[in-house]
């Protein structure tokens, strides 16, 4: 009884603003940088992801493939369920795509949360041996999903809802996630609506606001802000201005009904020839080749260019690599500035610790010859 005293007496000393945790960011493009996060940052957050996730509508059981050491885990896996009183269910020490398939079979889980590229190694691991699953939703976030991704989640694992989480490590975890109750088509080609309690602008190079529906950089404020970078002012200053918008990195496009598209990071845009062009519009028609499981684009070296489009693919147990069938499919939805001059088959990609692709070590390889 003494113990809950003291608890109880300790709690009414913390100030839910102060420092919380430190939690690294991915590193994707650089080194990872130390974020500090707020209580009130990650229990508001955690909640509001469980409310948009429908974690309160029912008690729910999630197969959680995802690390616990990065906000995915934190704070959209782990205090949304504490405060919804949902389930969790690792089904290994480590990621494992057949422990995952085996625990949805044998645990019945409501709902799958995982990164884009372990969906689909989970769509390739259920086709391979033929299971039968039926889950309500699966959530997926860490990076942007492919149209084809959506539908091989509803067709080939039977997953009733597809549900986008999108944000980064200094906005605590989800700026941007799919609506209870919204058109299935949406996580086709949405990040998903605006968080509750938050805003967002996007602006052009000279950090001039532009319309709705046109690209820039995505600028966010809210409650789940962080405090800055542990040790680091002056990278914390060059993140968040001086009227406290955090600078994503990420170009966007927003619409008035504050949904976004997602267009891909500033630092992965390919500048070929003077054009701006996407990673994701080419990702999401070369993926949807029969012989594809997943793709990542990004830009290499090119004398006269500047820079050219490389695609590296993952493809089918049964396939090889033919750079002249994926051009040709490709060509039926993308203008030829657009279409990849170089293809690599690889079976894997560097990853970050928390899953996600490492695009800088894919061009590295690609420009050292070791791809």
């Amino acid at each position: 009884m003494e113990d809950i005293n003291r608890i109880s007496r300790e709690v009414q000393l913390i100030n839910p603003d102060s420092a919380c945790n430190i939690q690294y960011t991915s590193g994707t493009t650089g080194t990872p940088k130390a974020a500090i996060l707020s209580h009130n940052g990650i229990i508001n957050n955690g909640y509001s992801v469980g409310i948009r996730n429908e974690l309160d509508t029912g008690h729910k059981k999630i197969c959680v493939q995802v690390p616990l050491f990065h906000v995915y885990g934190v704070v959209i896996t782990i205090s949304a369920a504490l405060q919804h009183g949902a389930t969790l269910v690792f089904p290994s020490p480590t990621y494992s795509p057949k422990a995952n398939v085996d625990t949805l079979l044998a645990e019945k889980c409501d709902v799958i949360h995982g990164t884009p590229t372990m969906h689909i190694d989970l769509v390739h691991e259920v086709r391979s041996r033929g299971a039968t699953l039926a889950c309500e939703a699966a959530i997926t976030g860490g990076s942007p999903v492919t149209p084809k991704l959506v539908t091989d989640l509803a067709d080939v694992l039977n997953i009733r809802k597809v549900k986008s989480v999108f944000g980064m490590t200094e906005g605590t975890a989800v700026s941007f996630q799919s609506l209870p109750g919204e058109d299935p088509e949406r996580p086709l080609t949405y990040l998903g609506h605006l968080q509750d309690h938050t805003e967002a602008k996007v602006v052009n190079d000279k950090g001039e606001l532009v319309p709705f529906g046109s690209p820039g950089e995505l600028h966010i404020r809210s409650y789940a802000r962080m405090l800055g970078y542990w040790g680091e002012e002056e990278k914390t200053r060059e993140t968040i201005d001086e009227n406290g918008w955090l600078r994503t990195g990420d170009q966007v496009i927003l619409h008035e009904d504050g949904y976004a598209q997602i267009m891909g990071r500033l630092k992965d845009i390919i500048i070929r020839g003077g054009e701006n062009i996407s990673p994701k519009e080419i990702e999401d028609a070369i993926s949807s080749h029969p012989d594809v499981l997943e793709c990542q684009v990004f830009g290499v070296q090119d004398e006269r260019l500047g820079e050219e489009i490389c695609a590296a693919v993952r493809l089918r147990s049964s396939a090889s690599l033919d750079a002249r069938a994926l051009t040709s499919h490709a060509l039926q939805t993308l203008n030829k500035f657009k279409v990849p001059r170089i293809y690599k088959a690889v079976e894997s990609y560097p990853k970050t610790a928390s899953g996600k692709v490492q695009k800088n070590k894919l061009r590295d390889m690609v420009e050292s010859g070791k791809l």
